[in-house]
């Protein structure tokens, strides 16, 4: 029980008549009567107030929730009494993982009504969360004490990649110039090998794809239209090694190839092929192979929303062979990855020969922001020469790799963390459309 306001007010008014003890011999038993008095009203007060069993309160609203993203959670109140009260409801959240907005919801619920109310909740982390207890509070009839109680609400919300930005993406694909060769459900028509439909001729279509059957048949010129491969296999290989364990512009590397690589899943299906998923560091954690439709994707999500980073380096070696073992298709493997030093590059570069032999290697870098800052900003003592000219040499070693990986014929790329998403997506489309495979 909490005392309100009021009571403050009307028990401050005994010190009137405690201040009148100097003049009037009798104030200071009348002040003591009078405390007692508003003791025994507020005892009344809580007494005769609404209990536990005057309403009832449940969660609502979805289990799944996305990371980095503004979710509501939400509650469902019931007010069984017959007087209307005014609720404050406050949730227990799990403590680092979470960033809630106006956590205490308050809201006045008329007599034997239901009301649905809610707060913004931030997830930082994917994984499982329970979240347990709600306090209820609510004001007294006399309105001299607050009444609250703890009800157990147990529920275990589940925090997946950015499934919201999956759905931006469907809209972008078919809206962004960038993406053009992806319009209408990617559909990528005039190369590739596989018979889409005919067509008229018109100015600038190439003299090779005239259909001369359909030509004599129709008396105009026709053409055949082509369209990349159905059912190729897409994998994305994760890396949750430590080099993924970094923070970028307040996006931890691994959360950034994790909704990559849900966002590359969609569109490969959507575009017709299969995609399939690789997780590992010291060994292979997870291998899901190519598929499409709502249950492998569910399988997809269910696998990439509780991985976790790992403080070793990753063994390269380990997940091509155990991929060359598994895969006997041509592939495109896009690998969400990075290096800390150049050694580890060089051990990766040893070994890439297994997958990019007889598939498609698309490497994804994350620009590092704070190596960058360091290498551009102008030194004024000796340390920071000396961290300059670190940054400098990691920065020069950074664009060695990537052109020697790109002269052995892997596509290495390097791109900021906003637009990590946007580049794996511009280069499958980009492969699709040139017929690559």
């Amino acid at each position: 029980m909490n005392i309100t306001k009021r009571f403050i007010y009307i028990l401050s008014i005994g010190i009137l008549l405690l201040g009148l003890s100097f003049i009037w011999h009798n104030a200071l038993t009348i002040f003591i009567i009078y405390d007692v008095i508003c003791c025994a009203l507020l005892i009344i007060d809580y007494v005769i107030s609404e209990k536990d069993t005057d309403f009832q309160i449940t969660r609502t609203g979805e289990e799944t929730l996305s990371i980095y993203e503004e979710e509501n959670i939400s509650f469902e109140i019931y007010n069984l009494s017959s007087r209307r009260l005014n609720f404050q409801i406050i949730d227990e959240v799990p403590e680092f993982h979470f960033k809630a907005e106006n956590p205490i919801i308050k809201k006045e619920v008329a007599p034997h009504q239901k009301e649905i109310v809610s707060y913004i909740l931030v997830p930082t982390k994917r994984g499982a969360f329970t979240f347990k207890n709600v306090y209820v509070k609510f004001t007294g009839k006399l309105g001299l004490c607050s009444k609250m109680f703890k009800v157990d609400l147990s529920r275990e919300y589940k925090i997946y990649p950015n499934i919201k930005n999956l759905r931006k993406y469907r809209l972008s694909i078919c809206n962004n110039r960038a993406f053009r060769n992806g319009q209408r459900s990617l559909k990528t028509l005039g190369r590739g090998t596989a018979f889409e439909s005919l067509r008229e001729y018109v100015p600038g279509d190439e003299y090779r794809k005239i259909n001369w059957k359909a030509t004599a048949r129709e008396n105009k010129p026709i053409i055949n239209q082509y369209e990349p491969e159905k059912n190729q296999h897409v994998y994305m290989f994760i890396d949750t090694g430590r080099s993924m364990s970094y923070t970028v512009r307040g996006y931890r590397k691994l959360d950034l190839a994790v909704n990559t690589a849900l966002v590359m899943s969609d569109v490969v299906n959507q575009g017709g092929d299969k995609s399939g998923l690789l997780i590992f560091n010291t060994g292979v954690k997870n291998m899901i192979m190519p598929g499409k439709g709502a249950g492998h994707r569910n399988k997809m999500l269910e696998a990439l929303y509780h991985i976790d980073y790992t403080n070793e380096t990753s063994n390269y070696d380990e997940a091509f062979y155990h991929f060359k073992r598994k895969e006997r298709h041509r592939s495109i493997v896009f690998m969400l990855t990075d290096f800390e030093t150049t050694e580890e590059a060089e051990e990766m570069l040893k070994v890439l020969p297994a997958v990019s032999k007889n598939s498609i290697v698309v490497i994804i870098f994350i620009k590092n922001d704070k190596l960058e800052e360091m290498a551009a900003r102008r030194a004024k003592n000796g340390e920071e020469v000396f961290n300059k000219g670190t940054a400098l040499e990691m920065l020069q070693d950074r664009k060695r790799i990537i052109s020697f990986l790109n002269r052995k014929g892997v596509f290495c790329i390097e791109c900021e963390a906003e637009k990590v998403e946007f580049t794996a997506v511009n280069k499958y489309l980009e492969i699709k459309n040139k017929n690559y495979i």
